[in-house]
């Protein structure tokens, strides 16, 4: 089956959605039309230009990637006169799109934190930060006793009624309700312009805001009504919430120095790994932000961490670390982000085998670690 760029979008959407992201980033679909046929995506952590160079090489038509090709930067003119402006030239020559999934992957269940968490080994693994919290919203809706299973179902099956491991939570009232056709109408129960005083059941129910449209469609395809009458509501409680980081905490406890051999091992990290702290010091619970995360210092020291792993270590932020009494391992940028490449490609060819697309996706061969040790 013809896949176009617009449906790798949408596949993204459904790994990572965009409403995960943080405000200031810019991911999504930097450049490619939307339209156009994918035959080919490559998958790798940067859009630079050896990356780029691949690509058209191979005969890319995506190149998916976890950074935005335009991270922090406004863009007021595209020249072939600087260097960012002549890759996005040689993209759209080449009809190549670029598609990026970053704050929204680094947040996303099974992204980049999750990832990371999983291949160290971490059980009862925890969001380190809250940053997003799904919206909630409380439907109700009259209904005959005759229909009211079958709306139920409806209302359900279109994603009401979740509550945390369970599902089809509601509540019924019965009463009575009162309504007076007017001309021209057509009324499942009554009579044109006499009033009508039928039993009815109040419904009601949890709903993710997001999906309060799809609901009322479900509902209103199997309602016996000509007007349906409902409600909305909005409620304090939030649904699922997803975050920044994770904490977690080892099978069994090891000393820091063995403890970042094993890191060194599993990442493929070449040279020396800069750590923080006492290096006999016994590590159980075990924090993490993958790319840039010193900020959340605190936060996993309050969590118990005792040791946290992140990447772009600086000075001052190390001499925290030891106030804090928190060992740090510097893990690097990339090391601790390119785990998520072969994983994407996974996921993606995963989605063309179920969709029956005529996709191939292949890893990035390009190693985009910026530093180098002697």
């Amino acid at each position: 089956m013809l896949v176009k760029v617009k449906d790798i979008v949408a596949f993204m959407e459904g790994v990572a959605p965009s409403q995960l992201a943080e405000d200031w980033d810019n991911t999504g679909l930097a450049v490619g039309d939307p339209d156009h046929r994918v035959k080919k995506v490559l998958v790798a952590l940067d859009v630079i230009d050896s990356v780029v160079e691949e690509a058209v090489e191979i005969g890319a038509d995506l190149i998916l990637t976890h950074h935005p090709m335009l991270l922090f930067r406004k863009i007021n003119s595209i020249t072939k006169t600087d260097a960012l402006g002549r890759r996005i030239y040689k993209l759209i020559e080449n009809e190549v799109a670029a598609l990026s999934a970053h704050t929204n992957l680094d947040v996303a269940k099974g992204g980049t934190n999750d990832v990371l968490a999983e291949m160290i080994g971490l059980t009862h693994v925890e969001i380190l930060e809250e940053t997003w919290a799904e919206e909630l919203k409380k439907i109700v809706v009259y209904v005959p006793q005759s229909h009211l299973d079958v709306v139920r179902e409806a209302m359900c099956a279109a994603g009401a009624g979740h509550i945390g491991s369970y599902s089809h939570c509601t509540f019924q009232t019965a009463g009575e309700g009162t309504f007076l056709p007017q001309e021209g109408t057509s009324p499942y129960i009554g009579t044109e312009g006499i009033l009508e005083k039928t039993p009815e059941v109040r419904l009601e129910t949890i709903a993710p805001g997001g999906k309060v449209e799809k609901i009322l469609e479900a509902i209103k395809a199997v309602h016996p009504y000509e007007e349906v009458a409902y409600d909305i509501y909005p409620v304090e409680q939030k649904g699922k919430k997803e975050g920044i980081g994770r904490i977690g905490d080892l099978k069994q406890p090891m000393v820091f120095s063995d403890f970042a051999l094993v890191l060194k091992e599993k990442l493929g990290l070449e040279g020396i790994i800069r750590l923080v702290g006492d290096s006999n010091k016994e590590i159980q619970r075990v924090g993490l932000c993958t790319g840039s995360g010193t900020e959340f210092f605190s936060t996993a020291k309050k969590q118990g961490a005792d040791l946290y792993l992140t990447g772009d270590l600086k000075f001052h932020e190390a001499q925290k670390a030891l106030e804090l009494g928190l060992c740090v391992g510097d893990i690097t940028h990339y090391a601790s982000e390119v785990i998520i490449v072969p994983v994407l490609q996974k996921a993606l060819l995963e989605a063309a085998k179920q969709k029956d697309w005529d996709l191939e996706v292949v890893c990035s061969k390009v190693n985009g670690q910026t530093f180098w040790t002697i």
